[in-house]
């Protein structure tokens, strides 16, 4: 279900409401006991620096998240993720109109 909403989000060019799928999924991997005390932090950190959702990526027990912001933004977060023991940050951006999306 996240991955259908997703892409039908990002194909509509709202990414913006992406966020709260992001916050949602995460919360499911922590009940799921996929997520750990760090990966937790650092989406914590990224929500508290300005990213309006974050969530860890991949199987878990390692070490991503992917955290949503606005661009003015990035720089922030970045550096709050790596306060937080983050040891490398990526920034992406995301097309910023509706375009026919290929999953």
């Amino acid at each position: 279900l996240f991955r259908s909403q997703a892409r039908q989000i990002l194909a509509a060019g709202s990414a913006e409401r992406l966020a709260p799928l992001l916050n949602e999924n995460h919360h499911l991997l922590q009940q799921l006991g996929v997520s750990t005390p760090s990966l937790d932090r650092l989406a914590c950190a990224a929500l508290q620096h300005g990213a309006l959702g974050a969530k860890l990526s991949g199987g878990g027990g390692g070490g991503n998240i992917i955290a949503l912001v606005h661009s003015g933004d990035a720089q922030t977060v970045c550096a709050a993720l790596e306060q937080n023991g983050a040891a490398r940050t990526w920034i992406t951006t995301l097309q910023s109109t509706p375009s026919k999306f290929t999953p």
